[in-house]
């Protein structure tokens, strides 16, 4: 298999960001669109709307290099016009509010409709493949009408559930995105899946270096919910939805949480939104939170920096990416 124009895809949606998101960060800071980092003692502000810099460099370099490849050969383009068309209607959604307020259920039932472009261009087959060569089948309708409307629902609204510390939107992403380009190799998946996961890799590696701890940019609904989409609508193409359970499981913790609350009539996001700030910069779950979130499931066994507790989330990421990647060798 190819792999020079998916490592080109890569590079490209790496260097557009690096190179776009300082300038982002300018323009955001005039505009006084800044976030107050409620996690650091001083209070400072931060650039809102990162995503942006990694939903530019991750769409030019896609079509950039889908472009290269139609000249020297041919390719199914409508597969990344519907990989489009899903990134641009989530980051949309998640601009609106990002400059407003969506409720939770409101942004499930919204980014479901990302799907849209997807399932127009019906790429991807409806039997679900599975370890030991297992596997089974989804009635057609069902698959393209319920499952993957609510596989990119699912992946969006988690990833942007589970964000709010430095790091940890743009470092769960590179590490989802990394796995998944290896298991897409291994199980032989389609060109253009190598692209959509190669090209997020870059652009959430190059938001990273912006994004870590002490963050200069925060990410944003826009890029959270974006780049979640991409990610569950890469592992539709790819044929590859159980590996791709497995990497974000994390991250359903929230979506989890959310759900059972929501049963319970309790608002979740409302009822404690922040960790508590310790006087040494430590952070610490608020009382009887522990349920809430994972990182608070977490900071609930010993209090951490913030930096720590991003590196453990990251650590349970890549536990699960071996996992997964281990059963796709199988």
């Amino acid at each position: 298999m190819d792999l020079l124009l998916p490592a080109l895809s890569g590079i490209l949606a790496f260097a557009i960001t690096f190179v776009t998101t300082p300038k982002l960060i300018e323009k955001m800071k005039i505009k006084n669109m800044t976030g107050r980092d409620v996690n650091k003692t001083d209070g400072r502000r931060v650039a809102e709307m990162g995503g942006i810099a990694a939903i530019m460099g991750f769409a030019v370099a896609l079509t950039g290099v889908i472009g290269i490849e139609k000249i020297m050969d041919t390719v199914q383009a409508d597969i990344v016009l519907g990989i489009l068309g899903v990134l641009f209607i989530s980051a949309f959604i998640g601009l609106i509010d990002d400059i407003s307020v969506l409720s939770q259920r409101m942004k499930v039932v919204l980014v479901a409709f990302a799907a849209l472009p997807l399932v127009i261009v019906h790429i991807g087959s409806h039997r679900v493949m599975l370890p030991f060569d297992f596997g089974f089948i989804f009635p057609y309708h069902l698959y393209w009408i319920i499952v993957v409307p609510f596989a990119i629902t699912g992946a969006a609204n988690a990833l942007n559930m589970s964000a709010g510390y430095n790091g940890l939107e743009t470092g769960q992403v590179a590490v989802i995105s990394g796995f998944l380009l290896l298991i897409a190799i291994i199980k032989d998946s389609s060109f253009s899946t190598l692209l959509v996961f190669s090209g997020l890799l870059g652009a959430s590696l190059a938001l990273y270096h912006f994004n870590k701890f002490p963050a200069k940019i925060f990410v944003g609904d826009v890029g959270t919910l974006s780049m979640g989409a991409v990610i569950g609508a890469g592992v539709v193409i790819g044929n590859i939805q159980f590996y791709g359970v497995i990497l974000i499981m994390p991250a359903f913790f929230e979506l989890d949480s959310t759900m059972y609350h929501d049963l319970k009539h309790v608002d979740r996001k409302t009822a404690c939104r922040h960790p508590v700030l310790l006087e040494d910069g430590k952070l610490q779950t608020p009382e009887g939170a522990q349920w809430y979130t994972l990182p608070y499931f977490i900071l609930s066994r010993r209090s951490l920096t913030e930096k720590e507790l991003v590196s453990r989330m990251l650590m349970l990421y890549f536990i699960c990416g071996v996992v997964a990647l281990g059963l796709a060798v199988i």
